[in-house]
């Protein structure tokens, strides 16, 4: 009679692991969660400019690919203006804006030298600047920097493209 318990007992005990093993299984279905879509394809942006092809360029060089400069769009001010475009000598750098491709780019350079330090590519979809502006995130060449407006810090201005001197 030990015997027939033990076996019983036994049984229950497996029939109850099944009967979990299956709620769990039920559970893990995914029958309870929302529908998964598949995210919707981004239209592809065709490159316009060749932005990576203008850096290490100086002014006029910029001036003779491009054309001549045009005024700064109304109301531009580079939040980092105070902190990346000043000189060791105090004195800020000039700064030109061109349009090539759609785009509109803002070249910061040193008057006296007259290289140019950054490409600032004007507009407020990080996407779509960076291919229309042929742009590559793991360049080795260049870093891109987003900029955001001072005043509305989650409002895209533009993105910043500074050449790395490479040896």
């Amino acid at each position: 009679m030990r015997n027939g318990a033990g076996n019983l007992v036994a049984q229950y005990y497996r029939a109850g692991l099944r009967l979990v093993a299956c709620w769990a299984v039920a559970g893990c279905s995914g029958s309870h969660e929302p529908a998964q879509t598949s995210p919707t394809p981004r239209s592809s942006v065709a490159p316009t400019a060749n932005v990576p092809a203008l850096l290490g360029k100086s002014i006029d060089g910029l001036r003779s690919k491009l054309g001549a400069a045009q005024a700064l769009p109304p109301n531009y001010s580079d939040p980092l203006s105070a902190i990346i475009t000043a000189s060791p000598t105090g004195k800020t750098d000039s700064l030109s804006a061109f349009r090539v491709g759609g785009l509109i780019l803002v070249a910061s350079y040193d008057a006296r030298t007259r290289q140019v330090r950054d490409l600032l590519v004007l507009g407020r979809h990080e996407d779509s600047l960076m291919a229309q502006a042929s742009l590559r995130a793991g360049a080795r060449n260049y870093l891109i920097m987003p900029v955001f407006y001072a005043n509305k810090h989650n409002h895209l201005l533009g993105l910043r493209v500074i050449s790395i001197g490479r040896d």
